[in-house]
């Protein structure tokens, strides 16, 4: 039975959730907001059909989003540093910061109707460090040693040192407990079968559609969410729309009430037409181009840092993107804990700066040539990219630039297969990435640490290797002090600018559009919509 009483937002969740969206302007053109109702399916224009619906092994991004509506975590967190009750009502840490304690709720069942319990807990921390399991979700647990039932709803969590960042991964996706009787029974199905504790369940697959359903007896949502009991929706559907245009059309029609990854010149005529426009930026690493260091040219420091200047990311910005998110200047994104804003001053668009420094590094231009040389062999770099969103836009004006100053670029851009097999083989200078989190522990170790060179993602792309830089990236995840965590991390983003490691482009902006029905559209820290809270108007 639906709740017949549904709370505000309180004052304090509304702040939290109100820092990351723009909710539809006043006085746009569209229906007038009538009372909400109960019931109703939200349909979802999605990019693709999720590649894993499994968060303890999946890290795709966009599907984590379709993961929060079928799953909790142990702890919510509304904002830095802020962290309210889940699936656990209470939590302790050990003065050495290695053990932290979990009481959970007792009145949990997962949607298969095994109970939520402190086995489960352990079986999902166990199973994410299992190397048989192949999870991309490593990282989360970080120093993650053992896990210890001390009742049926107690658990302990020891580190192997101290980690500054686990809270907030506790309350991130990837961290939220999955059925283990259901694991046990589908195995490799269960990643699009999925079985969690949340306010959505799955119902089933229509082609690539995904359709859930309303969980009746949930009654433990997060306090952020502001509302109580089961959800109002009666269902979601995940449609499969893989063409930008189209899913813009869609929801011009009606036939979806919400989508994601619009066309970005049509955001602002959107907007004014009366949808709502909610814009949300991302924490994390920024939409880098990481560069190289092992492979020539790009071990030369005057190489890079020529490919630095000549790449303009305010133009890119607003030719690709119509000035609808920020540049990046460095590592993290502007709105991460740790942001350095110093690294504004490390670097601006010269592209004759960038012809001097070549011309000192041997590269020059021959009489009537467009394409620098050196001992006879010509400036070549390979760009690997894959397909999405405005990936092959972004690189293609990124190729154009870095020719005009005497480069030659072969930019191939692939499916997420095919370019990843390029990056294991290292056949590139520069290759893309952008990755969300919360914390930066998230993605700095990912991003530079020496061990992410070979193996599993390979998503240090630099492939840097420092046993000092490794040192410092320890230290700044280890430290639970915010100021000194922020030092550290700066320190990490000024190391990277002056080598340039990467060029930054621009800090991702996650866009969705909705039908002004919608209504109570929050999202979490990290943009990820929240479809518990929502309702949809009479």
């Amino acid at each position: 039975m639906l709740p017949t009483r549904r709370r505000l937002l309180t004052a304090a969740t509304a702040a939290a959730i109100a820092v990351t969206t723009l909710p539809m302007a006043p006085g746009l053109i569209g229906p007038t907001v009538a009372q909400a109702a109960e019931g109703g399916t939200v349909t979802w224009a999605f990019l693709r059909r999720p590649q894993s619906l499994d968060p303890n092994i999946w890290s795709g991004g966009s599907d984590l989003g379709v993961m929060r509506q079928m799953y909790d975590t142990l702890i919510w967190s509304p904002a830095p540093g802020e962290f309210q009750p889940g699936l656990a009502t209470s939590w302790t840490a050990s003065d050495d910061g290695l053990v932290y304690t979990f009481e959970l709720r007792d009145d949990v069942t997962f949607h298969d109707g095994t109970p939520f319990n402190a086995e489960a807990v352990k079986f999902m921390f166990e199973r994410i460090k299992n190397p048989d399991s192949k999870s991309l979700n490593i990282g989360a647990i970080g120093p993650f040693e053992s896990a210890t039932v001390v009742d049926e709803f107690t658990v302990e969590i020891r580190l192997s040192e101290p980690w500054g960042a686990f809270l907030t991964n506790v309350s991130e996706p990837h961290l939220s407990p999955t059925s283990p009787a259901a694991v046990a029974e589908l195995g490799e199905d269960f990643a699009q079968n999925p079985v969690g504790t949340g306010p959505f369940m799955f119902d089933r697959w229509s082609g690539n559609d995904l359709y859930m359903v309303r969980n009746p007896d949930y009654n433990w949502g997060p306090e952020m969410a502001g509302v109580e009991g089961p959800a109002a929706l009666d269902g979601i559907v995940v449609k499969e729309v893989p063409e930008a245009s189209t899913r813009m059309n869609a929801l011009r029609s009606g036939e979806v009430d919400v989508i994601h990854f619009p066309v970005m010149s049509q955001v602002s005529q959107m907007e004014q037409g009366g949808f709502q426009v909610f814009r949300l930026p991302q924490p994390g690493f920024s939409w880098s181009l990481p560069v190289n260091v092992t492979k020539s040219p790009t071990d030369d420091l005057r190489v890079r840092r020529a490919m630095l200047h000549a790449v303009n990311n305010e133009q890119i910005v607003r030719t690709i993107l119509f000035d609808q998110v920020p540049p990046a200047y460095g590592p993290l994104t502007a709105v991460t804990f740790g942001y350095d804003p110093a690294v504004k001053d490390s670097f601006s668009y010269d592209p004759e700066l960038a012809g001097q420094l070549l011309d000192e590094a041997g590269w020059v231009l021959p009489e009537g040539g467009t394409v620098r040389e050196k001992d006879g062999q010509p400036l070549q770099i390979k760009m690997a990219m894959f397909e999405s969103s405005v990936n092959k836009a972004v690189s293609e004006l990124a190729q154009a630039m870095l020719q005009q100053v005497g480069f030659d670029v072969t930019l191939n851009v692939a499916n997420y297969p095919a370019f990843a097999t390029q990056v294991a083989e290292a056949d590139y200078h520069t290759a893309q990435m952008r990755w969300s989190a919360v914390d930066p522990d998230q993605v700095i170790p990912t991003m530079f640490n020496s061990n992410q060179i070979t193996g599993g993602g390979q998503f240090n792309r630099t492939r840097i290797a420092d046993p000092e830089l490794d040192e410092l990236i320890r230290q700044a995840g280890a430290v639970t002090d915010t100021k000194e965590r922020a030092a550290l991390y700066s320190q990490i983003q000024a190391k990277a600018m002056e080598n340039v490691w990467i060029i930054p482009v621009y800090d991702d902006v996650w866009f969705f559009l909705a039908k002004p029905e919608v209504q109570n559209f929050i999202v979490d820290r990290q943009g990820r919509p929240m479809l518990y809270a929502a309702t949809l108007a009479q």
